[in-house]
């Protein structure tokens, strides 16, 4: 059977607090890989919600021979009852080591404590089966064309650069305790699609197509299974004209709590080119102005969240080619050679640079090999290798909820 080409009629609305975290599965018995779609991680954004809802009924309704299996999963349920973005804290800020271990030990100190528990309850016993594919679908509270986001591993890049929109790396830097970070960190494949505005309706066809164009990349669909392919793509790629075809975050506004109000300056759109100096918002302390020349990303037009705004700048495909030629070459073995750098004595993975001796676009080097920037460790900048494939061995941290999982499954 193949995908008819238009949707069967959608289920009656309900109520978002009904949403279950397990939306629905398909699976067909096919080997093939594992397709997890996250959406609503942030409450005020189920547009998600509905694409995947959307996608897994045309699936059941049409006997698609789908490889491998497909779930949909509910992000923040309870923010997502309540119309919010998060009710204590960003949900999709709280998937570090430290917190991750924490939760599984069972302490549970806020709502989003306990969704991410919940969370890893679904994930675990996929991520025990091998590798898994997560694709996060989320929207923007600006007008803003169909873009995704990804860190870049090689393996991400199938995903991402399957869809005719925007790529954009480098957030996972810049915001600490991201989901896909964490997953992507454990060697798996995670793509973030951002669809549009929270309220435009044209968001959930654009979720839509971007996941029938990943399923397709992904091996779970083939082609000729999804009659009306090059008019998902087409739609996609509408929005993009005149767009950069990737782009990198250089850097993150934070706001804090003494900072607030913070009031973005209206009219400020994704990939809009701003100049240096220019006033983009106004907080507690006065105008809050672009510190450089670049594309405009995530202004915050809502009321929550510590991310004021990021300023990004585009990237050449020549780069990303030369990029994938170095690490398949596996000619990262040069960077202890490079001008002012070491390796950490502490971290195999982790390298130091002295910026007094290393100038010369360092982290833009450490990127074409397949580093991370962290955060600066005293006056020098610290370098991580993204994980080249999925671990045979879950983190320590997840033990506590692997055997909770393990004895629900004997009982």
């Amino acid at each position: 059977m193949t995908l008819s080409s238009s949707a069967p009629p959608s289920p009656p609305a309900e109520a978002p607090g009904a949403r279950p975290r397990v939306l629905g599965r398909y699976d067909t018995g096919r080997p093939g890989p594992t397709v997890v779609c996250i959406g609503a991680l942030h409450g005020n954004e189920p547009a998600g919600l509905s694409a995947i809802s959307r996608v897994l009924a045309r699936l059941r309704a049409d006997d698609v021979p789908l490889r491998g299996r497909i779930v949909g999963v509910s992000g923040n349920r309870r923010a997502l009852a309540e119309g919010r973005r998060f009710v204590d804290r960003d949900l999709n800020r709280r998937w570090t080591p430290e917190n991750i271990a924490r939760i599984a030990q069972g302490t549970v100190e806020t709502a989003e404590d306990q969704e991410t528990r919940e969370l890893l309850a679904v994930f675990l016993p996929l991520l025990r089966h091998g590798p898994v594919s997560f694709i996060d679908l989320h929207s923007t509270s600006s007008l803003s064309t169909p873009f995704s986001c990804m860190a870049d591993v090689l393996r991400n890049r199938p995903l991402a650069l399957a869809l005719p929109i925007p790529v954009v790396l480098g957030l996972e830097e810049v915001i600490e305790g991201s989901m896909l970070g964490y997953l992507c960190d454990l060697g798996h494949v995670g793509v973030a699609v951002e669809g549009g505005q929270h309220d435009d309706p044209r968001t959930i066809d654009f979720h839509e197509s971007a996941l029938l164009l990943m399923l397709v990349a992904a091996g779970s669909l083939e082609p000729r299974h999804v009659p009306d392919l090059a008019a998902h793509r087409a739609r996609l790629a509408a929005g993009g004209d005149g767009m950069p075809a990737v782009c990198e975050i250089r850097h993150r506004h934070v706001v804090r709590s003494e900072d607030e109000p913070f009031v973005m300056a209206p009219g400020f759109v994704n990939f809009q080119i701003v100049e240096r100096g220019q006033v983009v918002a106004d907080d507690r302390r006065g105008p809050v102005r672009m510190p450089e020349t670049g594309l405009m990303m995530l202004p915050r037009y809502q009321g929550q969240g510590d991310d004021g705004f990021f300023v990004a700048r585009p990237v050449t495909r020549n780069a990303l080619r030369l990029s994938a030629a170095l690490r398949t070459l596996r000619l990262d073995v040069l960077v202890p050679y490079l001008p002012g750098v070491s390796r950490d004595p502490n971290r195999a993975d982790h390298f130091i640079a002295d910026p007094a001796i290393a100038r010369v676009a360092v982290k833009e080097v450490f990127h074409l090999f397949g580093y991370r920037h962290e955060r600066a460790q005293a006056e020098q900048l610290v370098f991580s290798r993204r994980s080249p494939a999925a671990r045979p061995v879950l983190p320590a941290e997840l033990a506590p909820l692997l055997r909770a999982s393990e004895e629900s499954t004997e009982g």
